[in-house]
């Protein structure tokens, strides 16, 4: 029960109680925070080293990434996150390899930098923009279920268009002109000031020369 239904008399009981009950784990979060201090200047410290030696790292990957062979790029990065984990830097640098494998026409290990991308967890926005991506792959592929299933998980607002706009794209592969028409339209609706607007205005008129 929440400790303002409560008169003041109660409170001050209940307060008094919990203080007595739990007076010794006070204490010692007491002596733990002051003995703490000097531990987290430490900590902080080797956090602000550890996150420079990162940054580097990843300059040298990123430049590495650029010259490389696309058959060596996934090991590049596996190696940089086995030493700093999945962070903004890596997360950078599979958005920049899948770009570069789908160059290649290599989209089986594009799918998979962005499935990696994905399975490293990191925020909602990040992870629902390599499924938009992952999405158009698998649509190329052919695989529109997989694709449907992914766009099912991006549940943004901001990305809405973009969900309609590929979900356009598989009705339109599937032969359904009438869905295909809808979504594209639909994605016309939402994205006002999207970048993309005038493609989906293509295909949108294609669809409507077919029917």
């Amino acid at each position: 029960m929440a400790l303002e239904e409560y008169d003041d008399y109660e409170q001050e009981q209940i307060v008094k109680e919990w203080l007595g009950n739990n007076w010794l784990t006070i204490l010692a979060g007491i002596a733990i925070g002051i003995g703490g201090l000097w531990g987290y200047g430490k900590w902080q410290n080797s956090q602000v080293i550890q996150s420079t030696k990162a940054a580097t790292e990843f300059t040298q990957l990123e430049a590495a990434l650029a010259v490389s062979e696309t058959s060596g790029i996934g090991q590049l990065i596996s190696d940089y996150e086995k030493e700093f984990g999945s962070n903004i830097y890596s997360i950078q640098a599979r958005l920049q390899a899948a770009a570069k494998l789908v160059e290649a026409e290599d989209v089986s290990a594009a799918k998979a930098q962005y499935q990696a991308l994905i399975d490293a967890k990191p925020d909602k926005p990040i992870a629902e923009m390599a499924r938009l991506r992952l999405a158009r792959l698998l649509v190329s592929e052919g695989n529109y279920d997989t694709a449907s299933t992914e766009l099912g998980l991006v549940q943004s607002a901001a990305y809405q268009t973009i969900v309609e706009e590929i979900m356009g794209d598989i009705y339109a592969a599937q032969g359904n002109q009438s869905k295909a028409q809808d979504a594209y339209q639909l994605a016309l609706n939402e994205g006002e000031g999207y970048s993309g607007k005038q493609i989906i205005e293509m295909k949108l008129a294609d669809i409507k020369a077919v029917n």
